[in-house]
C-alpha cells in the first residue's frame, strides 16, 4: 500500500466530509462521505475550485480571509441530495517550513440551535412584525395600526378565524412596545381544564388544595409582571372566571388561592379568540362588561381568503423559511398549481398554508391528487382536509377508537393509551368526547 492509498483510506473512514484544496482553492481530494453528502461524482469534483460547491462562495470566501481557521460556521451547498445546509470548519495545512500549502474543509450535519425553544421556556415573544408578509393595503392598515398602539397600556382584542395568525400579532404587538425586554407569557383558555385554570392565571400559596406544591406557585399574571399576558381562545373561559379576570382588569391586583394578600401587578393584556364574542355575550356564555374591557383596541384579522394576493408571497416567505429550517430544497411550483393554489379558499388560513408548504417540502413536490410511495393518500387540493393533517385530530380519533374498545372504561382506556386518568379525562374535555353517546361517535368518524 503506497502512502496516497493509505491516506485515501484514512480520509474515507473518518465520519466526515472532508475536502483538500490546494492554495489556489481547487480540490486535490475528497473522501467518500463528502461525496455522498452532496450527491456528486469523484470527477465533478476533483481538480475543480472549492467554491464551486457552495451557494455563497463570497461569503466563504470572506470568512477565510478573516480567520485563520473558520470552526462550525454554518453554510449552504449546492447539493444534489436534499440536505443543503452544513455546518463547516477549515483549517490550513503547514509544510516542513510552516509555510501553508493546502487547506482541508470538514463538512458535517447541521447542529440544530435552540434558541427559540429557550425563548419560547423564559416567556419571551418570537415574532415580529417583519415576519408578517403582505402587500395587501387592508392588512398594512391593520399592521400599522397595530404598531401605533404597541406602547398603550389599554388591552388588545384580536379576533380572526382560526389559523389568521393572531398569537403573531399579539406576540409582534409585545416585541414593537416598551414592555419587548419584559415577559411575554402565552396561555390557551380553551386547552386548560376547568379545574386548573384558577390556579394556572393566580397561582396559589402552600396547602390550597390536595396536590398542591409546599411552596406554592406563581400564577401567569405574576409571571408577566411588567410585560404581556396574551390570553389565547378567551371566549372559551369559563363564565365564573371571567368575573376574576374582570376584576384584576380593573383593579390591577390578584390574589393567589388559599392567600389572603393582593398583589399589584403590571401586566398588558392582549386576548384573542376565533369566535363571534358580540354573538357569545347575546348567548350569554361570556360576561358583557368584560367584553367591552377587552375590546378597547380591537384587531379583526381577515381570513386569507380576503387577501389572495398575498398567497404567492406566503408560499415564497414559507417555502425559504421551512426549507431551511427542514434542511430541505424548495419545491418548484408551476403557473398552473399557482393558479389553483390562488383558486383555493384555505379555510385554515395563513396556517393551513404554511402546513400544505412543508407537506410539498417533505414530499419533494406539490401534492397532485395521486397516492405517492409512502402510501399518503392525498385528495387532490380541491378537496384538501387541513384538519386532516392536525395532529390533534388524529390524537382525538384514536382516543375516541380506544373508548369504544373498551366501552368507555376510563381505567382500561388510560391503560391501553399509557397515560393517567386525569389525562385521558384532560383530552376528552379538550376534543369535547362524551361518554355518554357512543353512536355519536361512529357518526363523527364517518362524517371526518
Amino acid at each position: 500500500m503506497d502512502y496516497k492509498e493509505y491516506v485515501n483510506n484514512i480520509l474515507n473512514n473518518i465520519p466526515l466530509g472532508i475536502a483538500i484544496t490546494g492554495i489556489d482553492g481547487y480540490v486535490k481530494n475528497v473522501n467518500i462521505q463528502l461525496l455522498d453528502m452532496f450527491g456528486y461524482k469523484l470527477a465533478e469534483v476533483m481538480g475543480k475550485p472549492i467554491c464551486n460547491l457552495f451557494q455563497h462562495p463570497d461569503t466563504v470566501e470572506k470568512l477565510l480571509q478573516k480567520r485563520r481557521n473558520i470552526i462550525e460556521e454554518e453554510v449552504y451547498v449546492k447539493a444534489r441530495t436534499n440536505k443543503i445546509r452544513f455546518n463547516m470548519s477549515s483549517y490550513p495545512i503547514h509544510g516542513i517550513d510552516d509555510k501553508k500549502i493546502d487547506m482541508i474543509y470538514i463538512f458535517n450535519d447541521i447542529k440544530k440551535e435552540r434558541k427559540l425553544t429557550n425563548k419560547i421556556i423564559d416567556n419571551k415573544a418570537i415574532y415580529t412584525f417583519d415576519k408578517i408578509i403582505s402587500k395587501d393595503k387592508n392588512f398594512n392598515r391593520l399592521i400599522r395600526f397595530a404598531k401605533e398602539v404597541s406602547d398603550s397600556k389599554s388591552t388588545v382584542l384580536i379576533t380572526g378565524e382560526s389559523g389568521t395568525g393572531k398569537e403573531v400579532f399579539a406576540q409582534s404587538i409585545h416585541n414593537y412596545s416598551n414592555r419587548r425586554d419584559k415577559s411575554f407569557v402565552a396561555i390557551n383558555s380553551g386547552a386548560i381544564p376547568k379545574s386548573l385554570i384558577e390556579s394556572e392565571l393566580f397561582g396559589y400559596e402552600e396547602g390550597a388544595f390536595t396536590g398542591a406544591k409546599k411552596e406554592g406557585r406563581l400564577g401567569k399574571f405574576e409571571i408577566a409582571h411588567g410585560g404581556t399576558i396574551f390570553l389565547d381562545e378567551i371566549g372559551e373561559m369559563p363564565y365564573d372566571m371571567q368575573t376574576r379576570l374582570l376584576r384584576v382588569i380593573e383593579e390591577g391586583v390578584v390574589s393567589r388561592i388559599g392567600g389572603l394578600d393582593q398583589k399589584v401587578v403590571d401586566v398588558r393584556i392582549i386576548a384573542a379568540s376565533n369566535r363571534d364574542l358580540k354573538e357569545e355575550v347575546e348567548k350569554g356564555n361570556f360576561r358583557k362588561d368584560l367584553f367591552y374591557r377587552l375590546n378597547v383596541l380591537p384587531i379583526r384579522i381577515p381570513p386569507l381568503k380576503r387577501r389572495k394576493e398575498d398567497i404567492p408571497l406566503l408560499i415564497d416567505y414559507f417555502m425559504e423559511k421551512i426549507s431551511n429550517r427542514l434542511n430541505k430544497k424548495k419545491v418548484l411550483i408551476s403557473e398552473e398549481k399557482l393558479d389553483e393554489l390562488m383558486d383555493y379558499d384555505w379555510p385554515g388560513n395563513v396556517r393551513e398554508l404554511e402546513n400544505f408548504i412543508e407537506l410539498s417540502i417533505n414530499l419533494g413536490y406539490i401534492p397532485n391528487g395521486k397516492e405517492d410511495e409512502e402510501g399518503l393518500k392525498l385528495n387532490g387540493l380541491k378537496e384538501y382536509k387541513y384538519e386532516n393533517l392536525m395532529l390533534d385530530y388524529m390524537e382525538k380519533r384514536h382516543i375516541i377508537k380506544v373508548l369504544k374498545i373498551f366501552s368507555c372504561n376510563i381505567t382500561k382506556s388510560a391503560e391501553a393509551l399509557g397515560i393517567g386518568r386525569n389525562t385521558l379525562y384532560r383530552k376528552m374535555d379538550k376534543y369535547g368526547i362524551d361518554c355518554s353517546d357512543v353512536e355519536q361517535w361512529s357518526v363523527m368518524e364517518r362524517n371526518i
